[in-house]
């Protein structure tokens, strides 16, 4: 068995990639490519083995899915559907997320730079909060919320200042980001919150420290700034907050077991640094592990009393506070596989190296471009093969970034993805977990139509969640000038 499978999920039969048991050439044939195939199986799975990891005997908990990852209307539905809250980071996936009938209060909007429509939205809408992103955005919805003649309520969002070691555009904890109040400004800013009482209800405090998190040390320090920033404005206040948000950057494992090329890459780097990166998308740290780093330290005797050193009494309000968690990428990522056709190809005599050209670029898949990203790559049509003949993939734009391996040169990525034998034009090419950060990142490049989105219900039926692009769609908002 391939290491990329899993049983009754993604499998080989008959030397065809199968998802939820559907043939995925079949798929091709009926929808074109490339084509996101997701399965809602798995979605729903995923959703419970959060919650179930996060369940706490003493405290409360609730997962507010982040629909940033993917605010595909059928996507949100079955996450819905399956228990999850929601979060969203604009007007936009608000609009999403009451669309496909969230209730107000089952959403969260984060977001660093929220417009005057948006927080009037969700004030208007009472939502359950708006964390709150600076000392101007606070004074910004104070003033809304009275001409609306309403009350908001809002978390403030902290800065824990832990690095997280991974690639430096997915930390968020940090003064040197752009997220959360600073240190210096967070008291000022928590008891402007309570003098306006009538406008505002301050029931929370936040953070996010980033993504792709695999150490649950950083975990463990940020839930510990979390909780002793609120044990130290209590102290300072006497205002105790009912809700505390640790956000969300839950791993998940793009890198398959077994995968040699990639291992043998890691044994002959003298620096070590693809250790880090092969690592951090390896990611075998369990849930459980970084549940117990975060609420289960609530069970730390030593850390109960210190919180209790800094404010009198927390421990006592600590059982009324409930624990907020914000995932997405954990939720979706794995969850989907995109269908990429050979279309072209060429062997280079001078270096050896054999191109498959496909119909699916960074067009398609933004973060091959934007963050070196890794998606595990199978021959669909040939997943019984040996995968181990070198082959350099790249996309059909017309941009030189527009390539599978390390664009910036830096040793991250792999320059080749190991396939079988003879791949040729006509040839399908799946790349694994690709759920997270791809429908809402597609664009039209050099004139190319964005991809279908195909379903995978449970009782096996399979439904169009997103229509390919028409050559209409491409010009559906240029004006032509007279």
């Amino acid at each position: 068995m391939g290491e990329w499978q899993n049983p009754g999920y993604l499998e080989e039969i008959g030397g065809i990639l199968h998802v939820d048991g559907v043939n995925v050439i079949d798929l091709a044939e009926q929808y074109g490519t490339p084509l996101f195939i997701f399965s809602e199986a798995r979605i729903r799975h995923n959703v419970e083995e959060i919650k179930s990891a996060f369940q706490h005997p003493l405290m409360k908990t609730r997962v507010f899915y982040a629909s940033k990852a993917n605010s595909n209307l059928a996507v949100l539905q079955i996450i819905k559907d399956a228990g999850l809250d929601v979060e969203v980071n604009s007007g936009g996936e608000l609009y999403k997320a009451l669309m496909v009938g969230f209730r107000p209060d089952q959403i969260i909007f984060n977001g660093v730079a929220k417009t005057e429509r948006e927080i009037s939205e969700a004030v208007e809408r009472q939502i359950f909060c708006i964390n709150v992103e600076s000392s101007y955005e606070l004074d910004q919805i104070v003033r809304i919320a009275r001409s609306l003649g309403t009350r908001a309520n809002i978390a403030l969002r902290t800065v824990p200042e832990v690095k997280i070691g991974t690639y430096g555009s997915l930390e968020t904890g940090t003064h040197a980001k752009k997220f959360g109040i600073s240190e210096d400004e967070l008291l000022d800013s928590y008891r402007e919150a309570l003098r306006h009482p009538e406008h505002l209800a301050l029931i929370g405090l936040h953070m996010h420290i980033g993504a792709q998190i695999i150490n649950p040390e950083k975990y463990k320090a940020g839930f510990r700034a979390l909780l002793t920033k609120a044990a130290t404005l209590y102290e300072a206040t006497g205002h105790w907050v009912s809700h505390l948000n640790i956000g969300g950057g839950l791993p998940v494992p793009f890198i398959k077991k077994g995968d040699k090329y990639l291992s043998q890459m890691i044994i002959s780097d003298p620096s070590h640094q693809l250790g880090n990166v092969y690592g951090m998308l390896k990611a075998d740290t369990s849930l459980e592990d970084i549940a117990q780093a975060t609420i289960g330290q609530l069970e730390d005797g030593k850390f109960s009393q210190m919180l209790d050193s800094i404010g009198e009494g927390f421990q006592r309000v600590l059982s009324d506070i409930c624990i907020i968690l914000e995932p997405g990428t954990r939720v979706v990522a794995d969850t989907a596989v995109l269908l990429t056709t050979v279309q072209n190809y060429k062997k280079r005599r001078t270096t050896g190296d054999t191109w498959l050209l496909l119909d699916a670029g960074f067009n398609t898949l933004l973060d091959i471009l934007a963050y070196n990203w890794y998606f595990h790559a199978i021959a669909a049509n040939k997943a019984d093969g040996r995968a181990e003949r070198p082959y350099k993939l790249a996309g059909p734009l017309c941009d030189s970034g527009d390539i599978y391996h390390d664009s910036e040169g830096l040793g991250r990525l792999p320059d080749y993805r190991m396939l079988p034998d003879e791949m040729k034009p006509g040839d399908l090419i799946a790349f694994l977990d690709v759920g997270a950060y791809t429908l809402e990142q597609m664009c039209q490049y050099n004139g190319q139509p964005r991809a279908a989105a195909l379903l995978i219900r449970q009782h096996g039926n399979v439904q169009v969640i997103r229509r390919r692009d028409t050559y209409e769609d491409l010009v559906s908002h240029d004006v032509l000038v007279s």
